[in-house]
């Protein structure tokens, strides 16, 4: 599991392979072909060299090694990681938009509001 920061450098989730956690360690996302869907199929961004990003470009969170966005903080020590709950199987998700081209900015958006798509 690697912890997923904000743009304060504060833990906000958790990402295994194509999968969204939330800090308890329950599946709240997953990602198709680099788009961010939540388990309704509601399309919520994508991610693009380590960053996630809203449906506008914008920088919403990072992973470590993310590249070609924003200045990022230092990290926090991240907490030990949950025992992850299985995810569901995710539902056919719907043929997302194109993404717009990625800014060097961060996005308005909180981690929370994000994942509301």
């Amino acid at each position: 599991m690697n912890p997923i920061f904000d743009q304060r450098g504060s833990v906000v989730a958790w990402l295994n392979k194509d999968v969204l956690f939330d800090i308890s360690g329950k599946p709240i996302a997953h990602i198709k072909n680099g788009s961010v869907f939540s388990y309704k199929s509601d399309y919520i961004g994508y991610i693009k060299s380590g960053f996630f990003r809203d449906k506008r470009g914008y920088a919403v969170a990072f992973i470590k090694g993310a590249a070609g966005g924003p200045v990022t903080p230092i990290p926090a020590i991240p907490p030990i990681p949950p025992i992850p709950a299985i995810p569901p199987i995710p539902p056919i998700p719907p043929v997302p938009p194109i993404p717009p081209i990625p800014t060097l900015s961060w996005s308005k958006l909180s981690w929370k509001e994000y994942l509301k798509g």
